[in-house]
């Protein structure tokens, strides 16, 4: 296969790709610029023709796969190349100036990628982090319902339904409940104790 670099364009006409590949992941916008080009965009260098060929990768994954920024940033990173987000987005700003300067090239490069409509990337990616909160979610909520569970087992078993009412109750509220119950209890002490002085009178 023809190599579509500058360098090759320069010599030879380059011919439009006739292979009609519909794409639908960065992966496979990456293995088709490579296959294409013969360039490593991964390789860490700041030569020109690295540099313009990884502008054009975050201009198609941005602009046609509707990549979020530290997507292309993180995909970019997947393959060993250090790339954060404002280093892509500075990139796809810097592509149309480098196809200005070689339109022919680029124009004709950029039409090899035929990406599907219909999906975006964009909103795949948005659904896995939504699939992954909902899952870890999920999990916090049947581990608060279990922590509940064994709560009650806990502290409920044994208690009056008052006593249980209780917990619920405000401070102030509380108060005048312990107000009221010490009354209660103290009436208790003392009927014990006016029984006792029966038991005590009836025996002499």
């Amino acid at each position: 296969m023809q190599h579509y670099t500058s360098k090759n364009y320069k010599v030879n006409r380059m011919e439009y790709n006739t292979v009609n590949t519909i794409l639908e992941t960065p992966e496979q916008v990456s293995e088709l610029l490579i296959t294409l080009t013969g360039i490593d965009i991964y390789k860490q260098t700041r030569q020109t023709e690295y540099v313009e060929h990884r502008a054009l990768l975050c201009h198609i994954l941005r602009n046609k796969l509707d990549m979020r920024w530290v997507s292309i940033s993180d995909f970019i990173k997947s393959k060993g190349k250090s790339f954060d987000h404002a280093t892509a987005i500075h990139a796809n700003k810097m592509y149309p100036l480098y196809k200005k300067d070689r339109f022919d090239y680029y124009d004709k490069l950029e039409s090899n990628f035929i990406v599907k409509s219909q999906i975006e990337y964009s909103q795949i990616s948005k659904l896995e982090v939504i699939q992954k909160k909902y899952a870890t979610l999920e999990k916090d909520y049947f581990k608060a319902i279990e922590k509940l569970s064994n709560y009650d087992k806990q502290y409920s078993s044994g208690y009056t339904p008052n006593e249980i009412k209780y917990r619920d109750l405000e401070e102030e509220q509380k108060t005048m409940y312990d107000e009221r119950a010490a009354l209660v209890l103290k009436s208790f002490e003392w009927k014990q104790n006016n029984s006792e002085y029966e038991i005590i009178n009836c025996a002499t």
